[in-house]
């Protein structure tokens, strides 16, 4: 066992004492504003997620992540997207090629989106809260492809909580007597979005502000620690595509790549099948880390749940029981009644 303590806090000083780093998702397929906030308002309706993840099960002091969004469009022409409607049985089909996708359609006008989101990752001693508001911009490239730039900024506070660390040898007596330190960071974050009902392809850059946490101790506000902790950005690179099977069936292969400053390049491969629009099903294989398997439905034009499964591939596994990541979505104003993200598979 304690050996196992050691490596989770081997692990978190990793990610406290070195770099800041962000919560991972195994979903981020079905709430890409948490990554990209030129996501904002990309759907016809107010797009609300609220999500929890535990990872690394039954290994003392695992991440655990909780987080709410909510995101919506502003100025947003009207049926910019298809969906099942009660006055139609079959989804609306979309778009056979790339070709159709970019001429053969009137140019829609642009509209704006807006949102915020609200973070706490727990992860051994350590517990970080973000809030954020994001905006973005959706240009028309022709009839069915927009272009989405965004941005997103908020603050992040940061906890330590040395008070139930017990070490042999201390190298810094003052730090663990005097308990808790706590920091506060503002954030910045930037995307880009490329997307038609067919395809989508985005980048973006997390946490652009590279400076360290000012950590100060609460009975001492004078004493600094800016070693324990500093910002690093996060590059992420995500493209899918929705294969039409058949009016019932889909496919959508999708892929992320993250790059972290001073850590290796990381990617994942995902593959998810969709039936009438309503149930899905799929797998993920995160590089060196996790195979993932994903389950979701939309229950109707309101509510939607997602659920994946992370069966750890690294040495851990010896350990941790997995990782299991819950996903509620309900859609506001959706006058439409649209039952699947047209635009965010």
């Amino acid at each position: 066992m304690q050996r196992y303590i050691l490596v989770l806090l081997f692990s978190s000083w990793s990610l406290i004492g070195f770099s800041q780093s962000k919560p991972q998702y195994s979903q981020y397929m079905m709430n890409s504003y948490l990554i990209n906030p030129a996501v904002s308002g990309i759907e016809d309706y107010v797009d609300i997620k609220t999500g929890y993840r535990n990872q690394w099960t039954d290994f003392p002091g695992s991440p655990v992540t909780y987080y709410v969004s909510a995101n919506m469009p502003i100025g947003k022409p009207d049926r910019t997207s298809t969906g099942a409607t009660p006055n139609v049985s079959k989804t609306i089909r979309r778009p056979l090629s790339l070709s159709t996708e970019f001429r053969g359609a009137p140019r829609v006008p642009g509209h704006h989106g807006v949102g915020i989101a609200l973070i706490s990752d727990r992860i051994g001693n350590s517990v970080q809260n973000t809030i954020s508001a994001s905006y973005a911009y959706h240009i028309p490239i022709s009839g069915m492809v927009k272009l989405a730039v965004g941005a997103s900024g908020g603050v992040t506070q940061q906890n330590i909580d040395f008070s139930q660390i017990q070490v042999k040898d201390n190298p810094d007596p003052a730090v663990l007597q005097n308990g808790q330190l706590s920091a506060i960071q503002p954030n910045i974050n930037l995307g880009m979005w490329l997307y038609s009902r067919h395809f989508y392809m985005g980048l973006s850059v997390n946490q652009i502000l590279f400076d360290n946490f000012n950590y100060q101790d609460k009975n001492q506000a004078t004493t600094s620690y800016s070693w324990l902790g500093t910002t690093y950005p996060h590059y992420f690179l995500t493209a899918g595509y929705r294969i039409e099977v058949n009016p019932e069936w889909a496919i959508i292969p999708s892929t992320m790549i993250k790059r972290v400053y001073q850590s290796p390049m990381s990617y994942d491969v995902n593959v998810k099948a969709i039936h009438k629009d309503r149930f899905w099903f799929g797998a993920s294989y995160r590089h060196k880390d996790a195979a993932v398997g994903l389950l979701g439905v939309n229950i109707n034009s309101f509510i939607n749940l997602g659920y994946s499964y992370d069966y750890t591939l690294s040495d851990i596994n010896v350990r941790s029981k997995g990782s299991h990541e819950i996903v509620v979505g309900i859609m506001l104003n959706n006058r439409h009644r649209i039952i699947c993200p047209q635009n965010v598979w």
